[in-house]
């Protein structure tokens, strides 16, 4: 009989008679079976959509997110507040009256923290002219801030 059926042909009748398509039928029932029992997010979506609790949580979620961003919005302000305040207290440092070399070398920094931090205006010129006046001072090593006999331009 085999002389007439091809051997492949054979083979096949072989496996297939001999319990390999029971494996086969088996998986492919259970993923049938699984994919009917599956739910999906919408069907999930729309069962909690009518739940109270969930409902109160979004709530309090949306709650939540806009003191979030109220409070990012605060801090924003705080931060140029702050600025504001450092600004301010760097120039009162640089428009103090200078009565030793110590101050002066603090108000020389205080100047360029200053600048760095946006400052301009009087102050931009307030510092050039105490960089200038310590130049000379240090040329003329002269740190007696009583006397005003600098040539300053």
């Amino acid at each position: 009989m085999t002389g007439t059926i091809p051997l492949w042909a054979t083979v096949l009748l072989g496996v297939l008679s001999g319990g390999a398509t029971v494996p086969l039928v088996t998986w492919l029932l259970a993923r049938i079976d699984r994919h009917d029992r599956l739910l999906t997010r919408e069907d999930l979506d729309d069962a909690l959509e009518d739940s109270t609790v969930i409902r109160d949580v979004r709530d309090k979620l949306d709650r939540d997110w806009k003191r979030f961003d109220k409070a990012d919005q605060d801090r924003l302000e705080i931060r140029d507040d702050m600025r504001q305040l450092q600004l301010n207290q760097l120039r009162a440092e640089l428009f103090a009256h200078t009565r030793s070399r110590t101050q002066h070398e603090r108000q020389l920094e205080a100047g360029r923290e200053y600048l760095d931090r946006g400052g301009n205006g009087l102050g931009h010129a307030r510092f050039d002219w105490l960089t200038k006046d310590y130049e000379q001072r240090l040329a003329d090593c002269d740190w007696d801030y009583t006397k005003t006999h600098h040539d300053n331009d």
